[in-house]
């Protein structure tokens, strides 16, 4: 399954709809990402709230073990090239 997000600001939110979708509590989901990097499960969870509620967007470096924890890979597709505009 593919997911597309086009809008970069609903980043956070759409992985928390994900997360949701797969039935993955939040905290189960801190777990998995504080295993495989080392973080506290309290510091991961707080941003997973953050980042579900839009508050703070993920990181690149931070969106890897999530995408991980999710059983997601991330692919940048090329968007269909617009129309140009007569002037």
């Amino acid at each position: 399954m593919t997911i597309r997000i086009e809008d970069p600001g609903r980043l956070g939110p759409a992985l928390g709809e994900i997360r949701k979708l797969l039935g993955i509590p939040r905290l189960a989901l801190a777990r998995r990402i504080a295993q495989a990097t080392g973080h506290s499960i309290h510091g991961v969870e707080n941003a997973l709230k953050d980042w579900d509620t839009g508050k703070h967007a993920p990181t690149v470096s931070k969106l890897g073990p999530l995408l991980d924890a999710l059983g997601y890979d991330l692919a940048l597709v090329p968007k269909p090239d617009e129309p140009e505009e007569d002037s």
